[in-house]
């Protein structure tokens, strides 16, 4: 449960490639309560509702943003989209949590960080390797000395994923470059 004791009710916008296993993690999570899900393709609605009978599922967007009921919403949509959605979200004064990258221009992106501040809304920029378990275990084994002095560190991916046509590596990874406090109200802070 949350600190609010009760569950955040969320609402995915987007249930594409990443979308589904966003929707998977926030089904299993006991801190979410997963209200609806909205995304323009049929065959991504026929996907939720054979998987999740009961979840509502549509095509509308103002299901989400126009409900009371919605506290957060995660956005998976094309990168194109991000600020848009996170936009009409944020104005609808729901929490957001925004699949990389936040927006497509450094002055979208501050403007979305800026206003979360002011209405004091939590806005988060997914990245999948700063919650990775592997990389924060390694990381913890390296921060208590149990590695001994390490110089370096070398990894390798050898699963790229899915080739995407909206982004490069450089969106994929720009995320990594700033830390901010829990609310997001300060991007400009240097790791």
């Amino acid at each position: 449960m949350t600190s609010h004791n009760r569950q955040v009710r969320t609402a995915l916008l987007g249930c594409g490639y990443w979308g589904k296993n966003l929707l998977r993690v926030l089904m299993e999570s006991r801190d979410s309560e997963v209200e609806r899900v909205v995304d323009s393709s049929p065959d991504a609605q026929q996907y939720v509702s054979a998987r999740h009978p009961g979840l509502h599922v549509s095509g509308n967007e103002s299901d989400i943003f126009d409900s009371d009921s919605i506290d957060a919403v995660v956005i998976a949509t094309p990168a194109n989209d991000h600020y848009r959605a996170a936009r009409l979200a944020l104005h609808a004064g729901k929490h957001v949590f925004v699949e990389k990258p936040l927006a497509t221009r450094a002055d979208e992106a501050q403007e979305l960080v800026d206003y979360a501040s002011e209405k004091g809304l939590v806005l988060m920029a997914g990245h999948t390797f700063l919650f990775n378990s592997a990389v924060n275990y390694l990381k913890d084994m390296i921060d208590s000395g149990s590695l001994g002095n390490v110089h370096y560190v070398y990894s390798r991916r050898l699963n790229l994923g899915i080739v995407r046509s909206d982004v490069n590596v450089l969106w994929n990874l720009a995320p990594t470059t700033y830390r901010s406090s829990s609310t997001c109200s300060s991007p400009n802070r240097r790791p």
